[in-house]
């Protein structure tokens, strides 16, 4: 048996802290299942250092394993324990493309938690089943786009579509900016998304980039698109199969609600809103790819949220270790996740 220890990231909401620590062991879980490695005696444990998971396998883990570990939302540090106590530094490879502050500089209200956002692209990455050699991710309704800059950060292609024009326009300008002051190498274009008489259905900025000068140079570059559309009508400018995975946090029905392109007034039920979008999600999902949502338990609730999914065609994760994630954020959200996949 090997046994190991992650040291929690100290950058986690204060306010959830503890919680991030149960939660994230079985984000631990399921990266490691989906690998086939079987993970015992996971919890929290004092060896002598702050807030440390520890955990167990059978074999030791390889190389791919330590840097899907890394890649975790709880991840600051990894040990393996040795006997009488000594704890063995390990370096695993690095999980990122991009600098993980891409997510970190920008702050405002509303926004998510990067590590909440990436333990939410971990669960779906475990339960995608495409086989996809480098994933595409798309969050349907991506405010600022935090999800879109998590996707970033870890190799992969990103779709946001966000209804709100000002939104999109200040994270087309701050990922221009970024790229620029980075020296990193990109084409930026802006396009439009037309239907079949020829009328405008959306704006989409295009970006082509890349951390290294030479992937670039040979054509390995990450894509992002960003379309500015209501997102029940996204299947309209997004192509069918085309993503593994979406990961999105609904709105919570408290500071802010969805808002229909029709109908500007802010609708403060997200039930509706998830049945009306999930036909159109499900359009451009592939066949075994996964959905991840956030939303607030006092506004929608699981059982809820999963008969709609259901209804739609998708299959529910209901077992650990993809179920069990509620846990306060402030008095007014009591934020829960749900996971299901495309058959």
């Amino acid at each position: 048996m090997n046994h190991y220890a992650i040291l929690a990231n100290p950058g986690h909401n204060r306010i959830y802290f503890d919680t991030a620590l149960v939660i994230g062991c079985a984000e631990l879980q399921a990266l490691l299942q989906s690998k086939g490695i079987e993970v015992t005696n996971i919890e929290q444990r004092d060896i002598g250092v702050p807030a440390a998971i520890c955990f167990s396998t059978e074999t030791p883990l390889a190389p791919e394993a330590l840097q899907l570990l890394a890649a975790s939302s709880l991840y600051y540090a990894l040990f393996e324990l040795l006997p009488e106590g000594l704890l063995k530094p390990l370096t695993p490879p690095s999980p990122f493309t991009f600098p993980e502050g891409m997510s970190q500089i920008l702050r405002y209200t509303g926004k998510t938690n990067e590590q909440f956002t990436r333990l939410m692209i971990n669960l779906a990455v475990s339960a995608c089943k495409t086989q996809t050699e480098r994933l595409c991710l798309m969050d349907p309704m991506c405010g600022k786009g935090t999800t879109l800059y998590e996707g970033l950060i870890r190799g992969f292609d990103v779709i946001g579509v966000e209804i709100n024009q000002k939104w999109v326009h200040e994270t087309e300008v701050f990922l221009t900016k970024y790229m620029k002051q980075g020296r990193y190498k990109h084409k930026a274009k802006k396009e439009k998304r037309t239907g079949a008489n020829g009328k405008k259905l959306a704006d989409c900025f295009v970006l082509e980039c890349a951390a290294d000068k030479d992937a670039f140079n040979q054509g390995e570059n990450q894509n992002l698109k960003l379309l500015s559309i209501d997102t029940r009508e996204s299947h309209q400018v997004i192509k069918k199969n085309s993503c593994d995975i979406i990961v999105s946090d609904l709105p919570y029905g408290v500071q802010h609600g969805s808002k229909n392109a029709k109908a500007p007034k802010m609708e403060r039920s997200p039930l509706d809103l998830l049945k009306e979008a999930l036909p159109s999600w499900r359009q451009s999902l592939k066949s075994k790819g996964a959905v991840v949502l956030s939303f607030n338990e006092f506004t929608l609730k699981w059982k809820d949220a999963a008969a709609a999914f259901e209804e739609c065609g998708y299959i529910v994760k209901d077992q650990a270790p993809f179920i069990d994630y509620l846990h306060r954020v402030d008095q007014s959200i009591n934020r829960n996740v749900i996971v299901a996949v495309k058959p």
